[in-house]
């Protein structure tokens, strides 16, 4: 049995920094292809937690031993921190340790830093800045009684992975997204970045604020002054550990999403351009279930659920003399043909909007025959779609009525503004 030990910092101790010879690289991967001809001794050796506190690697290396393995010592359950140590326990100690240290050779390359203890029987081994996150290392140490073409010990191990994006605010590639103090980007990461530095850079440029709530393992982003582009945005997350170089900056991800257009002054007058403005610029009023949104500005009718754009359509309001009514509302009822009292006209996919069932949204009324108004019958003109010349009810064209009426039910709230 081995009996393992750690090093121990209250002992005098003297460093040298040496940096791994190309050759060394070369006979690391001779030895990992070649290994069934090669004769090994197995590490005894401590594995401590993930995570833990002090998650270095203690290994103890005894001459004596004789095993011949198929494979490389690998630990695939042996992960070290970034800033932690490999220990080294000698059965014996290290005559010359100038010599030894310059047999030992890490992949990929690092400068190492070694640390004896005063009896040369403990090594300490670090890399002079940190290990690198996320890297599967081979570290080759010759024998004790080393000479030339003596065949090294193998130690395969890996490092603590940067954070992950587990969870946006808006999710990746959202539209109509509303980058304001009330409508902050969070972004979730699996595990806590206390050790970590985090980047946020935006395209196009925003002056923002980060705030980290270590409980939830959240990054929340605050815009400092209103966001004055209108569009396309792209967020990088970019991390580096704390004891890394500035240079060590690394991305993690990146979260594109689309802000909304600022409304324009006047709305054009081609339908198909006020769709797309409208689509692009209208904030939902309502972020939970549907909700219809009525722009009597715009003559504009958008369809929301859950806070998304859903579609949007031409509408025709009230008049100058019967105006819509503004205000919070929701469907009351619904009928696929129904009658008003009032004009004794069929409205097709009649909702109604306001309790008392006065006013609602419909298709193009139509008059039976023998009405008073239109002897022979018939339906209103399309041409009216696109103008307020409503005695009140918000109406649309038959497609996008029966899209509204399908879609809407009872209770569905409606805001006209």
């Amino acid at each position: 049995m081995y009996q393992t030990l750690t090093f121990t910092a209250n002992k005098s101790t003297q460093s040298h920094s040496s940096e791994a010879e190309s050759n060394g690289f070369t006979e690391i991967k001779k030895l990992i292809t070649s290994f069934f001809r090669k004769k090994i001794v197995l590490f005894g050796l401590i594995m401590l937690p993930v995570g833990s506190a002090g998650a270095g690697i203690s290994l103890y290396i005894d001459e004596d031993s004789n095993s011949n393995f198929s494979k490389p010592v690998i630990l695939n359950e042996t992960v070290i921190n970034l800033e932690k140590e490999i220990s080294l326990e000698f059965s014996k100690p290290i005559a010359e340790v100038e010599k030894y240290e310059e047999k030992i050779a890490i992949f990929p390359k690092e400068n190492l830093v070694f640390t004896w203890d005063l009896e040369k029987t403990h090594l300490k081994i670090t890399p002079a800045d940190i290990w690198q996150p996320e890297t599967e290392y081979t570290l080759s140490v010759p024998k004790l009684n080393f000479k030339e073409n003596t065949p090294s010990y193998l130690f395969l191990f890996e490092t603590l992975s940067y954070p992950k994006i587990i969870k946006t605010t808006p999710a990746e590639g959202e539209q109509g997204f509303v980058f304001d103090e009330n409508n902050k980007i969070s972004i979730q990461f699996n595990k806590n970045i206390d050790d970590f530095d985090i980047q946020v850079v935006s395209r196009p440029f925003i002056e923002v604020e980060q705030e980290y709530n270590s409980e939830t393992q959240t990054l929340v982003i605050t815009p400092l002054e209103n966001v004055k582009h209108f569009g396309s945005h792209t967020i990088t997350i970019f991390v580096k550990h704390k004891k890394q170089k500035q240079r060590g900056f690394f991305p993690i991800g990146a979260l594109t999403f689309s802000t909304l257009l600022p409304t324009p002054e006047e709305w054009p007058e081609k339908y198909a351009e006020r769709l797309l403005i409208a689509r692009q610029s209208t904030v939902a009023k309502n972020k939970k279930g549907k909700y219809i949104d009525v722009n009597l500005e715009a003559q504009i009718t958008t369809l929301f659920e859950n806070g998304k754009f859903v579609e949007s359509f031409i509408n025709s309001t009230g008049a100058a003399d019967t105006p819509t009514p503004t205000g919070t509302y929701q469907v009351y009822n619904k009928h696929p043909y129904a009658l008003s009292n009032m004009f004794q006209v069929y409205m097709p996919y009649w909702m109604a909007f306001t309790s008392d069932g006065k006013y609602g949204f419909h298709d193009l009324p139509v008059w039976p025959e023998g009405h008073t108004d239109m002897p022979e019958g018939g339906k209103e003109s399309i041409k009216s779609i696109g103008s307020p010349v409503g005695p009140g009810c918000v109406r649309h064209n038959a497609q996008d009525s029966q899209k509204m009426y399908e879609w809407a039910d009872v209770g569905t709230k409606v805001v006209i503004y």
